[in-house]
């Protein structure tokens, strides 16, 4: 995240915070771990926009995000068999 440009639309306290997250704990979990975090990082910002779009009234059951908010799931199903199959090997 570190030098990348920040789209207007984005708000900057996000991007601050996610910054801050990713040098807290960026280096100390293996990959599958720390793609579980990012999994759970997009599911969260996503069900946050979710819920705020519905409020301002837009139809969120036809709403882009709740396509991305399917694909995450699917995305965390896929590397808790991964990390199932990683144990057995184990």
């Amino acid at each position: 995240m570190a030098g990348e440009e920040i789209n207007e639309d984005y708000p900057v306290e996000i991007h601050e915070y996610l910054s801050a997250f990713e040098n807290s704990i960026g280096a100390k979990w293996d990959p599958l771990e720390q793609a579980k975090v990012d999994l759970a990082s997009a599911y969260t910002l996503n069900s946050m926009f979710w819920v705020y779009s519905a409020i301002q009234g837009v139809n969120s059951k036809e709403h882009p995000v709740k396509q991305e908010l399917e694909r995450i799931i699917y995305e965390q199903m896929k590397l808790s068999l991964k990390k199932k199959k990683k144990k057995k090997k184990a």
